[in-house]
This record gives structure tokens, C-alpha cells and sequence, in this order.
């Protein structure tokens, strides 16, 4: 008890807002290049998904080729929705510029808020531009698309795990595996060997000219 009356004595003084060090805004640079982040990692996240869905519908085999190009369309699809966010900003600095006052909320932009409305369009035109310098670039195009695969591949790699163990029958708890392992080895091998046949046989027909 003597320590909680002790503890009740102590007297904290009041917050200083004045006393916090000075906040330093994020340079131009720095908002760009946290900008052309994020919307590289949606990139990644949008072109790993086509991935997926177009691997699940087996249309065509998955080439590197049109691989790149799925990635340029993305890359595009970015670059439009840079700049929509980009004149977005801009007629909200221009209602913004003719209120006067204090805001009520983030998104209530008044004549004070104009200068930091005018960066953040400039920082939306510069990183839609980055992109579609980039798209340019075969290396970083290939590069992006290689990471969006790998991403797409372990998704579907994690989701087949997961159904083969639900479904498939742990043979090795089976009274006689052992006896019957060869055999479904071998079992295996002919349907893998069928398979491999069969796929080199439609690769064939395909690359057969149409007249």
C-alpha cells in the first residue's frame, strides 16, 4: 500500500507538442521512388494472378515471350492509373486553391494544402513516366515477369500440396507397402512415360504450318 501511495504522488508533466524534434518531410525522390514500389508490388500481384488463371485454363504453354508481353500490359495498365491519380490531384489542388480555412478531415483540402497537392502530382506524373521508360527495358521487363511467375508458381505449388495431402492416400501406413512399392513405381513411370509421349506429340502438331 505504501508503494501505491507512492506511486500516486508522481506528478507527469504535461505534453509538450513544442518539444518534438522537427518532422523532415519526405524529399521529391523519396516519394517517387516509395511511389514506383507500390505500384510495381500491385504490378507483380496483378500480372502473377493472369499467371495463375491462364496456367489453370491451359490454353497455351507458358513462354517467356508472351510472358513479357502480359507484363508490358500490366506495366500500361499502371502507367494510365499513374496518370489518372495524377489529374485527380490536380482538379483537387484547384478546388482546394480557392477554399480558405482549416481542414476538418485528411481529405478536406483547403489553400494551404495546395502546395502539397501540387507534389503529390508531380510525384503520380513521374513515377507513371518511370514505368513506361521501362517497359522499354527487355531486361527489367523479363525481370518483372520472372518474379510474377515465380510468385504464381509457388501460390498453385502450395495450393496442390495442400490438395494432395487432403486427398491423396497415405500408401506408407497400408499393410504391405512395401511389397506393392515397385509395382507402383512402375505404375508411374508408364502414365509419366504417356504423358511425355503425348505432350511431345501435340508440341509436334503445333508447330506443323497451316496451309
Amino acid at each position: 500500500m505504501a508503494w501505491l501511495r507512492r506511486r500516486r504522488r508522481l506528478k507527469l508533466a504535461p505534453f509538450d507538442r513544442s518539444a518534438l524534434p522537427p518532422v523532415e518531410p519526405a524529399s521529391f525522390e523519396d516519394m517517387r521512388d516509395e511511389g514506383l514500389l507500390m505500384a510495381e508490388a500491385a504490378g507483380r500481384m496483378r500480372l502473377k494472378n493472369r499467371f495463375i488463371v491462364d496456367a489453370l485454363r491451359g490454353d497455351e504453354a507458358y513462354t517467356g515471350e508472351r510472358a513479357a508481353d502480359s507484363a508490358r500490359q500490366v506495366l500500361l495498365d499502371l502507367v494510365e492509373e499513374e496518370h489518372e491519380a495524377a489529374d485527380r490531384i490536380a482538379h483537387e489542388r484547384e478546388v482546394a486553391s480557392q477554399r480558405d480555412g482549416r481542414s476538418q478531415h485528411q481529405h478536406d483540402y483547403h489553400r494551404g494544402d495546395a502546395l502539397n497537392l501540387r507534389r503529390r502530382e508531380q510525384v503520380y506524373s513521374a513515377v507513371a513516366a518511370e514505368l513506361w521508360s521501362r517497359r522499354d527495358d527487355e531486361e527489367y521487363v523479363a525481370g518483372f515477369a520472372e518474379r510474377a511467375r515465380v510468385a504464381a508458381w509457388d501460390e498453385v505449388a502450395a495450393a496442390l500440396e495442400q490438395e494432395l495431402d487432403r486427398r491423396w492416400p497415405r500408401f506408407d501406413e497400408e499393410p504391405g507397402y512395401e511389397e506393392a512399392r515397385p509395382s507402383r513405381l512402375a505404375d508411374f513411370a508408364g502414365d509419366l512415360e504417356r504423358a511425355l509421349k503425348l505432350a511431345e506429340v501435340r508440341r509436334i502438331a503445333a508447330s506443323i504450318p497451316e496451309y
